[in-house]
């Protein structure tokens, strides 16, 4: 059984597109004796390194970064008019307990909930309580440019299952993480792995970890929608909680890496489903792969239910199978072996 703190801390952490530095900050403390460097960049991106002498890098790629809410209007009557980080779907913010991540604390908060609402609505349809009743009240506890968080961390569920916000993507961080624990002092590989930063936005983390990083490949893991329950209406992915990572088949993939990926998980006997994508994957794979000359990309997918809401659910066999795959992976590696699919 896998280590669960570290991703309890991941998801305790508020991290929100644009304001990742706290949780970066935490992450590198408490690996510090997993890498032995640690790069950092401007936009608030972080590359953990093991094995940094290698010319092998092999990069790996998971979004530190969550949907939200911001401020972007203190209202006379004390209230706050808001916008949506990312992906955010307004409806279900409503009638919800929120955190308001100020530079000095967390201010509490709830969004009303008005009669009218229903999934039409828009981020600026939202209403911010913060108790205050008046606009200098108000900005006694925050301000314009704040961004405004569900306020939930996770929960166990039954049969191995997690619910949580943020899932998308800080699931990815921690199996990264489990799997080089489990290599580390078995492979001389160069080991980088990005929690990047802006995907929900813009995917520009992903982008300057490629370009700082020059790596022999790069591997992204993220959330795919899982159809096992009928949750919504245009779910037609035949991926299941429960059965295994997906594997991507798609125009970005590098076909060496996608068959090596399977012989593992079938020599392994590890459960995987195939997920297609023919044009972009809208993660960070699409930034990675448009870099410079070409780099071999690579996705693999979680099955999440419910994305992009506060009650995200996974199946924590999954995530475990998901580390298993990776560390042989890196295990295997054969740096002489070309990924070039011209000299296979």
């Amino acid at each position: 059984m896998n280590d669960r703190k570290l991703l309890e801390l991941l998801l305790s952490t508020h991290s929100p597109s644009g304001y990742e530095l706290n949780i970066q900050k935490k992450l590198i403390e408490a690996t510090k004796d997993i890498f032995e460097e640690v790069i950092t960049q401007q936009n608030y991106n972080v590359v953990h390194v093991l094995n940094p002498k290698s010319e092998t890098k092999i990069l790996f790629a998971a979004h530190i970064d969550e949907i939200g809410m911001v401020i972007n209007k203190i209202n006379a009557d004390g209230t706050c008019r808001l916008e949506q980080i990312g992906g955010a779907r307004p409806y279900m913010y409503a009638g919800q307990s929120v955190k308001v991540l100020t530079d000095t604390k967390e201010v509490p908060g709830v969004i009303g909930y008005l009669p009218n609402m229903d999934k039409g609505i828009k981020a600026t349809d939202l209403i911010l309580d913060l108790g205050a009743s008046s606009v200098e009240e108000a900005k006694k506890l925050v301000r314009v440019g704040n961004p405004v968080m569900v306020d939930r961390s996770y929960t166990y569920l039954a049969n191995d299952f997690l619910s949580a916000k943020a899932l998308d993507d800080k699931l990815a961080v921690y199996i990264f993480l489990e799997a080089i624990k489990k290599v580390k002092g078995k492979t001389d590989l160069g080991i980088y792995l990005a929690t990047t930063v802006g995907e929900e936005t813009t995917g520009r983390g992903a982008h300057s970890a490629v370009a700082k990083v020059n790596p022999t490949c790069a591997i992204s893991l993220d959330v795919t929608y899982a159809a096992d329950i009928n949750y919504r209406e245009n779910l037609f992915n035949d991926v299941y909680l429960g059965k295994g990572p997906a594997l991507t088949e798609g125009s970005l993939m590098n076909k060496v890496i996608h068959k090596d990926m399977i012989n593992i998980c079938e020599d392994l006997n590890i459960p995987y489903q195939i997920e297609t994508a023919p044009s972009r994957t809208y993660t960070d794979t699409d930034s990675m792969y448009t870099h410079f000359e070409g780099v071999p990309c690579y996705l693999l997918s979680i099955p999440l239910r419910y994305m992009h809401s506060s009650i995200e659910v996974c199946n924590l066999k999954d995530v475990d199978m998901l580390i298993d795959l990776i560390a042989e992976y890196i295990l295997r590696f054969d740096p002489k072996k070309s990924l070039n699919p011209f000299d296979n």
